[in-house]
């Protein structure tokens, strides 16, 4: 059994409301099912990604939740293999690619389970772009993660902030994060150095005589900390002293968001989870955090 994360998120229309009524996810599954080769093809601002559906058998031993899976498509290939000092390239046949898949269920009160294979696969952003691109729902969604708010109080107690981590997928752009912050900054200037790679950011501040630096930190990770964006991003981790004591101190912002960690069975060949097992870890998951779920979206409401 392999560790995957499934997090949740709550779909909304393109202002960013409730939709009145449950997304009919049966539909969706259909019309993307329903899809030609051709059609289920969609390139993004970042990737190209590919649609297809899992729907469990029903009467199975453990409850399992229909799946939409995007997988990110790599058709150029510049990977080589070794065996015993023999190198060779990896060539594809003319109509293969690779393919890595994120797993997306849509669950009562419109929210949306995701399971990422690796950090390379599409994140919650790809999904929303994918439906909005083929507009599989009328007027487009948007998508809001579904945080713990009491978690933040772990904020309210630094007194100087000397360290964070932030990092990002290749499929998050800068504007998630608003303007006027020093992390979009550097997302930036990387994304227009190197294009749509994953970003890891690691900033160190001295406890002393820095403190206008700290403040100025601190109140981009705490926009970022407070916001959808904390959706989008694989690591935000902060090190720092506390008002209290002045003791360092440290904390990972991801653990406000409501999310668990699953255990899924390997296809063997592949090495990527099957889909039988996503379904049954993501059904699992939903009914285990579903006070947390609650409690989340009540704190939105």
């Amino acid at each position: 059994m392999a560790q995957r994360t499934v997090r949740f998120y709550e779909v909304l229309n393109s202002k960013k409301e409730r939709f009145p009524n449950k997304i009919p996810f049966e539909d969706l599954l259909r019309e993307i099912d329903d899809l030609d080769d051709e059609a289920a093809y969609v390139s993004t601002r970042t990737m190209e990604l590919l649609g297809s559906t899992y729907l469990p058998r029903p009467g199975g031993t453990k409850q399992a939740a229909p799946l939409i899976s995007l997988d990110r498509i790599t058709r150029d290939v510049r990977l080589r293999i070794e065996r015993r000092r023999n190198y060779r390239p990896l060539v594809l046949d003319q109509d293969e690619t690779l393919a890595e898949p994120t797993f997306y269920s849509i669950f009562d009160n419109n929210v949306l389970g995701v399971m990422r294979n690796s950090g390379s696969a599409p994140g919650a952003p790809s999904f929303r772009e994918y439906i909005n691109k083929l507009e599989l729902i009328e007027s487009g969604i948007e998508l809001a993660p579904l945080v713990d708010r009491d978690a933040l109080r772990a904020l309210r107690e630094v007194g100087t902030l000397t360290k964070f981590n932030v990092a990002v997928g290749p499929d998050v752009t800068a504007d998630v994060f608003g303007e006027n912050n020093m992390i979009t900054g550097l997302i930036r200037h990387w994304r227009q150095k190197l294009g749509n790679v994953g970003i890891e950011v690691s900033i160190k501040i001295a406890p002393k005589g820095q403190q206008e630096e700290s403040q100025i930190a601190f109140r981009d990770i705490e926009q970022l900390a407070t916001s959808n964006a904390i959706g989008y991003v694989d690591k935000a981790e902060i090190g720092y002293r506390r008002i209290e004591d002045g003791r360092a101190a440290t904390f990972d912002l991801l653990q406000e968001a409501v999310a668990q960690s699953v255990e899924v069975e390997l296809d063997g060949d592949s090495n990527q989870p099957t889909n039988l097992s996503v379904a049954q870890a993501m059904a699992g998951a939903y009914d285990e955090l579903y006070e947390e779920i609650l409690s989340a979206l009540r704190a939105t409401s």
